[in-house]
């Protein structure tokens, strides 16, 4: 059984030879920092969410497709002031940032940016702004995009469509938390159509992507909740967001993806059934901060609901004791069911250390060794 055929088929809860060694969770510059003083190769790759690297033992993956997200022409960043400790600055997204200097790494913060000012406040603005996303489909492949079609072609290993698209997400890089909070009432026919312009997008964009490359798994990206819920209600989703979920998913069903994942962190319990009637295959990460539950979401919506991740990190860097029994809590009870490819609730924070990453890895292949 190719991996490929692994991954595909467990997703879809069907029977394999083993299940699928994966963590697609990120890895702070600082852990990798302290994971190479620790002793790993420092050409080591901890880019787990796009690749994966012999040295840890995880099953491989292979990602391609268009840059989807980033505007082009990009907003030319700048630096509008700076001190000891801090930077506010324009990104490439034209939003205004201030950033904590202290313990970057890599370029990579010890804490959030706050973020300041967005470049769309109304329908004037989005006007002069959506040109970004008008351009040719063509310029945001990369360069070798033949060359890396025919090796997607000769691949055996699972195929993700990079730089996942979503609709929240877009709108709230565009447009701020707090202000497309009160934009869903204040102006919804612009909100409608914005997203029917992201669709229209997406679909213009993927459509040489998904014409070339079978495609086994594509994330939407969204990150719309928090620990206390969801940043939009039900109602909300069910008015804006569905319809064009529903209108995308067929698209990507169409040409031949199989499995659609939503990546959203926090607690999106009221949306779940959403999600699903709108065509989603799963979701991830089910973070454990935001009371997310893996056993609990098996239990309630069975085999329509596949999931990846629901291993609370936090307790990976307590120790082997603490891996063991969060693995007996989150994976075990469910992981012979299938359609569940357990791995870290989000990034390997520096508490982390290598040697305990590398002890879940282990302890994990051990529980999945006695699933077929």
């Amino acid at each position: 059984m190719t991996p490929k055929e692994r991954f595909v088929r467990w997703m879809k809860f069907e029977s394999v030879d083993r299940p699928p060694l994966m963590d697609l969770c990120g890895v702070w510059a600082q852990t990798r920092q302290r994971w190479i003083a620790e002793g790993m190769p420092e050409q080591c790759s901890t880019d787990f969410f796009t690749a994966s690297d012999p040295y840890f033992g995880l099953d491989h993956l292979e990602a391609y497709g268009p840059d989807i997200v980033n505007p082009q022409p990009a907003v030319e960043e700048r630096t509008l002031e700076e001190n000891e400790k801090t930077v506010l600055f324009v990104d490439n997204f034209g939003r205004t940032r201030r950033a904590l200097k202290t313990g970057t790494v890599g370029g990579t913060r010890m804490s959030m940016d706050t973020y300041m000012d967005f470049p769309v406040k109304d329908r004037s603005s989005w006007n002069a702004y959506r040109f970004r996303y008008e351009g040719p489909a063509a310029k945001r492949y990369p360069a070798d995009w033949e060359t890396l079609t025919a090796k997607a072609r000769e691949s055996t290993f699972p195929l993700m469509c990079s730089y996942p698209f979503g609709y929240y997400s877009m709108l709230r890089d565009w447009i701020g938390t707090e202000a497309l909070s009160y934009l869903w009432y204040d102006d919804p026919a612009l909100v409608h159509d914005m997203l029917e312009f992201l669709t229209d997008y997406a679909i213009r964009v993927m459509t040489p992507a998904v014409k070339a490359i079978r495609f086994d798994f594509v994330y939407i990206h969204e990150d719309l909740a928090g620990k206390g819920g969801p940043l939009l209600g039900p109602d909300t989703f069910r008015e804006f967001l569905f319809p064009q979920y529903v209108r995308y998913i067929e698209f990507l069903r169409s040409n031949g993806v199989q499995i659609i994942l939503v990546d959203t962190d926090g607690d999106h319990r009221v949306l779940t059934r959403l999600f699903l009637d709108a065509g989603v295959s799963g979701l991830h990460p089910f973070e454990r901060a935001a009371g997310m539950d893996p056993v609990r979401a098996r239990r309630e919506y069975g085999k329509s609901l596949a999931m990846t991740g629901g291993i609370d990190k936090r307790e990976i860097a307590r120790g082997p004791a603490a891996i063991n029994a969060e693995l007996q809590r989150s994976v075990a009870p469910i992981i012979a069911e299938r359609g569940f490819i357990p791995m870290l609730d989000h990034s390997a924070h520096p508490d982390i250390s290598l040697k305990d990453f590398q002890y879940y890895l282990q302890a994990k292949r051990r529980l999945l060794e006695r699933v077929r």
